[in-house]
């Protein structure tokens, strides 16, 4: 990564831009939404030769709901300039996809089974994807923008379903 923030693609994002305020906020929620479906649903096909990533602690699901709807608003309040439509579109996609599952008030959609098993939440982990390539940001969490994030790792684990999901946005 160079000085500027463009990739030199040795982290497999060549030539995209890594986003700065209100920008890398709703980037780095979107990469947690789209690595921790990948992650929770990889975890059932890794060799006992693979350690397993530290599980997911109580309530992250709800967490990562709430990040993403609070980056997300204070990304469309304090634009300076529009996105695209194909920008517009693919984040409202994902804002839309997780208030229906907020909606549905399924406590068991925000457990960790629920995450590797609910159709729902691929098409999150799709729909985040589609987010972050219509801004063409990079797909992969960089140790300089989260700390730790790489050498942490994260991934499935039991989800307490004590919480009974996020709260409503009322």
């Amino acid at each position: 990564m160079d000085v500027a923030g463009v990739s030199d693609g040795s982290d497999g994002s060549e030539g995209r831009r890594t986003p700065t305020g209100r920008d890398a906020r709703l980037w780095r929620v979107l990469v947690e939404l789209s690595l921790s479906v990948g992650e929770s649903r990889d975890d059932s096909t890794e060799s006992a030769a693979t350690p397993r990533p530290k599980p997911f602690a109580p309530g992250q699901l709800e967490r990562l709901f709430v990040e993403f709807d609070d980056a997300y608003t204070t990304f469309v309040e304090g634009m300076e300039c529009l996105p695209s439509e194909t920008q517009l579109v693919a984040v409202q996609a994902v804002d839309r996809q997780l208030a229906a599952m907020l909606r549905a008030q399924e406590e068991e959609l925000w457990t960790q089974k629920g995450l590797r098993e609910d159709a729902r939440w691929l098409e999150v982990q799709r729909l985040s994807v589609g987010a972050i390539e219509a801004f063409a940001w990079p797909s992969q969490r960089l140790a300089l923008v989260v700390p730790g994030a790489v050498s942490e790792g994260r991934g499935a684990g039991e989800s307490s379903g004590t919480s009974g999901g996020p709260r409503s946005r009322a």
